[in-house]
């Protein structure tokens, strides 16, 4: 992909590195992908907190999320994560493109809108996929991109192809197999993701602008936080949920989330639990 694209000459590598906490050096080869996955996922949550907090518009643009993401602690929702990752991606030298996903868990349906965008990226003739901003069901490392592919540890994946042609990225669950997406690898660009990062802030029928969403992916255990009720995942066990009083909503950003907000939005956030 050329560097207008995905501005991988704007990014700061060093910066990045040290907020996802990879060490070593890097390079376009596998290793590589797996360790930036891994450590991305770990550090940096799925972060809805911008829609809540009155803003009127989330920027795309790669010097808004590196200065919210990477300088502030903030996490981000997936159209600005992928915005930082392909451009670390293509500043080290990854051959990739974008594409988008229907989502199937917690919506009931294989046909919603294709509002979840990831990464394909090609490695000696192979094809990966990269997806760091799924949240508390999405992979923890690269799976490849190919027929019956299994990603197989604590957190296990597979991927499975319709008779449609979509790619089916499913979580493997104690409780059964969890569909979290349908896919084709058609391209989408840039411009692709100010469409859909509209539709996400303001259309009334967008799963992210009503509510808060927090989740974050870490070796041992996942967490994701839908208003105020909280899903605990582990290894091999069921899921646990429960309930959370406001004080711990409001800290769980930080505590839980590893989200570092400032005092005057957990005001407003105060508010908005409160409600009308």
């Amino acid at each position: 992909m050329s560097d207008s694209m995905w501005q991988g000459g704007g990014v700061d590598l060093d910066a990045y590195l040290t907020r996802v906490g990879y060490e070593g050096d890097v390079a376009a080869d596998l290793f590589t992908l797996r360790g930036l996955h891994t450590a991305h996922v770990d550090a940096i949550a799925f972060d809805n907190l911008d829609a809540l907090l009155g803003r009127t518009a989330v920027p795309l643009d790669l010097d808004s999320v590196q200065e919210k993401i990477v300088r502030r602690g903030r996490g981000g929702w997936c159209l600005e994560q992928v915005v930082l990752m392909a451009a670390v991606l293509d500043r080290i030298g990854f051959t990739f493109t974008a594409f988008a996903g229907r989502t199937r868990i917690r919506t009931g349906s294989r046909f919603g809108p294709a509002l979840h965008v990831a990464l394909c990226v090609e490695l000696d003739g192979e094809l990966w996929l990269h997806d760091v901003s799924f949240g508390a069901f999405g992979p923890h490392e690269p799976i490849q991109l190919a027929e019956n592919a299994r990603l197989d540890g604590d957190w296990s994946f597979d991927l499975v192809r319709e008779p449609s042609g979509e790619h089916v990225l499913r979580f493997l669950r104690p409780e059964g197999p969890a569909e979290l997406y349908g896919f084709t690898t058609d391209v989408r660009y840039p411009s692709d993701f100010e469409l859909l990062n509209h539709f996400c802030l303001t259309h009334p029928r967008s799963p992210f602008n009503h509510r808060m969403i927090l989740q974050r992916t870490q070796p041992e255990v996942r967490h994701l936080l839908a208003g105020t009720v909280l899903t605990e995942i582990r290894p091999g066990e069921p899921a646990t949920v429960r309930e959370l009083d406001e004080a711990e909503t409001l800290s769980a950003p930080e505590e839980i989330f590893g989200i570092t907000l400032e005092p005057g939005d957990i005001q407003v956030l105060r508010k908005t639990l409160a409600g009308p």
